[in-house]
């Protein structure tokens, strides 16, 4: 089998995978809108979710054997922006630690799916963190529409009596939508350079902790702080190993697809999962947000199904 044809073989892994990554998404931030919620806070709340990524990365590389390894490739081969990357996904942590106690799962996601296709559709035809660009093309396009539909559905008809709140809380996860993408690309390019799905996930994880750290030290500096205890159900703390997972699919299967295809792929896992999840804690799921998933779902649809992101694999 030449490269070309085992590339094209794991776009359809790569679209399952990028489906589970949708689904942890969402598992993810319903943990972590609990444990703000439970009385640690948006801003606890996120430091807790990187550290725990941080620390489940590293166990996962040692558990492989790749510890020295991966040291050394940290010392003689990493750049600033292997960690950096990490600081764009910090907003939507936050945002979904937020946002989901009041808007519902569902929602979130397809606000956080809307930024992250129109981020994806800039990124792919740029080639950040592919062996080549995707370009632009009127099906990828009619697709992105598609998702902005589901996303103005959505919020139109969000579960709070404060249409002001909904909107305001949809424009912001859309933001951290569109910045998560820049986060997905760059991991994909350090798969690509190092050959392994996991560091990438450690640097950004690392990257996004510091970043966190001093956040939360000058909240606690300047009061902000006050109130903020642990809730003591263990399972509200599984967002962190959640993001290690998360970040070690999307990495790999952005090799595969593209940020933009990737970003759809994970729509059908996030969205189905979401509601689900609303369904199943009380919150519910009203016909926009399932028109909402319908929408979005049709825009994953029209990408992966005709296989254009097949043809699009360099030769």
């Amino acid at each position: 089998m030449t490269t070309t044809e085992a590339q094209r073989t794991l776009v359809l892994p790569a679209v399952l995978v990028a489906a589970l990554s949708g689904a942890l998404i969402a598992a993810q931030g319903r943990f972590n809108g609990d444990l703000s919620t439970a009385g640690a806070g948006a801003l606890v709340t996120t430091w807790l979710s990187y550290v725990g990524t941080l620390v489940t990365t590293a166990i996962v590389l040692v558990v492989q054997g790749r510890a020295a390894r991966t040291a050394h490739t940290l010392r003689h081969d990493a750049r600033w922006w292997w960690y950096a990357v990490g600081l764009c996904g910090v907003p939507i942590v936050i945002m979904f630690a937020i946002g989901i106690p009041i808007v519902g799962v569902a929602i979130a996601s397809v606000c956080s799916v809307a930024g992250q296709t129109v981020s994806g559709l800039a990124l792919d035809a740029r080639g950040v963190g592919l062996p080549a660009p995707l370009h632009l093309t009127r099906r990828r396009l009619g697709a992105a529409f598609v998702a902005l539909a589901g996303l103005v559905v959505a919020v139109g008809a969000g579960p709070t009596t404060n249409l002001g709140t909904a909107i305001g809380l949809g424009v912001a996860i859309f933001l951290g939508g569109m910045l998560i993408s820049g986060q997905q690309a760059g991991n994909g390019r350090v798969t690509q350079l190092t050959g392994n799905p996991v560091l990438p996930a450690l640097t950004s994880s690392a990257g996004g902790t510091v970043a966190v750290t001093v956040i939360l030290g000058v909240a606690a500096a300047t009061g902000h702080l006050h109130g903020v205890h642990l809730p003591g159900q263990w399972w509200l703390y599984l967002g962190g190993p959640l993001g290690a997972a998360i970040t070690v699919c999307a990495a790999w299967a952005i090799r595969h697809l593209g940020t933009f295809a990737l970003t759809l792929g994970v729509v059908v896992g996030q969205m189905v999962t979401a509601v689900l999840v609303d369904l199943g804690t009380g919150v519910g799921a009203r016909w926009a947000t399932l028109a909402a998933v319908v929408l979005v779902t049709g825009a994953t649809m029209l990408v992966v199904v005709p296989r254009r992101v097949v043809a699009a694999v360099p030769r």
